[in-house]
């Protein structure tokens, strides 16, 4: 075989190798937890913008909502209330309700989803930070919130601060 030609031989095998040997792609996000992403980025946005027909869709029609409140106590609403209650919320602000999601985590257990929310709320120059707990369920093809439990928390150290 012509010197080239070997040559030209090993340095395509060292270039098979070299390519081999490069980390591959993280595989695309798996499509479930987008999709649960999704709908808890509408269930902020829709709450933020006031618009609560959007928001109620993110639930299921027999959703519980339920709130921890500051003595620790717990209350329990249906969808309907608790979605006049934010209604209620909004129109009382003499500001512009706003709601974050600061972090997201999503775990998937069997036919559930369950997302652990921390949030951040903006009332004019008060924040308020808490967690909401969600349990998510498909129906007709789509996830939607079983049930929601959320609590108030201590702002962090920086933002107690300001």
């Amino acid at each position: 075989m012509p010197r080239n030609a070997l040559l030209f031989l090993a340095a395509l095998s060292l270039a098979a190798v070299a390519y081999a040997a490069e980390p591959t792609a993280k595989p695309a996000a798996d499509p479930q937890e987008k999709e649960v992403r999704e709908i808890l980025d509408r269930y902020f946005a829709s709450w933020s913008n006031q618009d609560l027909m959007r928001y109620g869709q993110c639930f299921m029609p027999q959703a519980a909502i339920q709130m921890i409140d500051p003595q620790r106590g717990l209350i329990t609403m249906p969808l309907g209330p608790f979605l006049q209650s934010q209604q209620q919320a909004h129109r009382a602000s003499k500001n512009r309700l706003s709601e974050t999601a600061e972090s997201m985590k999503i775990r998937f257990d069997a036919d559930l989803a369950h997302a652990l929310v921390y949030w951040k709320l903006v009332d004019g120059d008060r924040l308020e930070y808490g967690y909401d707990h969600f349990t998510l369920m498909k129906s007709d093809g789509k996830w939607r919130i079983a049930n929601l439990v959320f609590y108030a928390v201590p702002p962090p150290k920086a933002a107690a601060k300001k």
